[in-house]
């Protein structure tokens, strides 16, 4: 797994996990706002610098590669800040090495779709092996984020995606339908750790807007913040908005939650 570290001589560690077709790079406007802490990116499988084997149960090597940098790094704990499809690797992260969690923040949060919005990520998740490579992108783009004030995320996502490996791309959106029935799993986890969790979403990321909604409810205690005019990819379109929620954040969470 390619990684990116950012030693800023900080007790504190932050790990950014990105979305579906991003890189490390996806995390270029949040570096800076983070100088409190130490960083540690990543490039998940078939992304970035990282490789790609065909291989099945690729969420949970993920979280498995994830770990064995951080074991490398003799990093014991980290704040997880994820992105979309990246949340999907920060719960399996959290679900299977919770002790070494300080916190969760989960932005475009990805699970918990009602039944319209399943069946139609199956139909897309089906189109995959049908429709060419350069359509299939942008169309699938254009589902996620349809307004025009999307379209900086919505580019940048496209021309990062066509870097990436076909193959490596259906499974991924395979992952992403697949882990849609793992969420009570992972609840339960993060309820009976008592670990502190904060959602951001865009206010026009219509695709996953009500799923966050009914995921927050679902734990007590984690907060919830939408930003106004923005879209799925928050961290990009809003970065200003969202860096100060996450800094908050980061700042709230006691060393006792550890």
């Amino acid at each position: 797994m390619n990684y990116k570290i950012y030693n800023n001589n900080s007790e504190e560690w932050v790990l950014l996990i990105h979305g579906l077709g991003g890189s490390i790079n996806t995390w270029k406007y949040q570096i800076n706002d983070l100088k409190e802490y130490n960083v540690i990116a990543v490039d998940l499988e078939g992304h970035g610098g990282s490789d790609f084997v065909k291989r099945t149960r690729l969420l949970t090597r993920s979280a498995s590669e994830i770990n064995e940098v951080l074991e490398n790094e003799n990093i014991h704990q980290v704040h997880v800040v994820s992105l979309s499809l990246g949340t999907l690797v920060a719960m399996e992260f959290a679900y299977l090495y919770k002790e070494k969690v300080k916190s969760i923040v989960l932005a475009g949060f990805v699970l918990n779709m009602n039944f319209g919005f399943k069946s139609l990520l199956a139909f897309v998740e089906g189109c995959k092996y049908i429709i060419p490579k350069k359509f299939f992108y942008p169309l699938f783009a254009n589902i996620m984020m349809p307004r025009k004030n999307h379209k900086k995320s919505r580019d940048i996502f496209v021309r990062e995606s066509v870097k990436m490996k076909s193959v490596a791309f259906r499974m991924w959106l395979t992952e992403l339908f697949r882990t849609q029935f793992k969420l009570k799993e992972y609840l339960t986890t993060i309820k009976e750790n008592h670990l502190p969790v904060m959602f951001i979403s865009g206010k026009e990321d219509y695709f996953f807007v009500n799923s966050v909604k009914r995921t927050q409810k679902m734990i007590s205690d984690a907060s919830l913040y939408f930003i106004e005019k923005c879209g799925h990819v928050c961290s990009i379109e809003k970065y200003n908005e969202f860096n100060n929620l996450l800094v908050s954040f980061l700042h709230g969470v006691k060393p006792e939650c550890a």
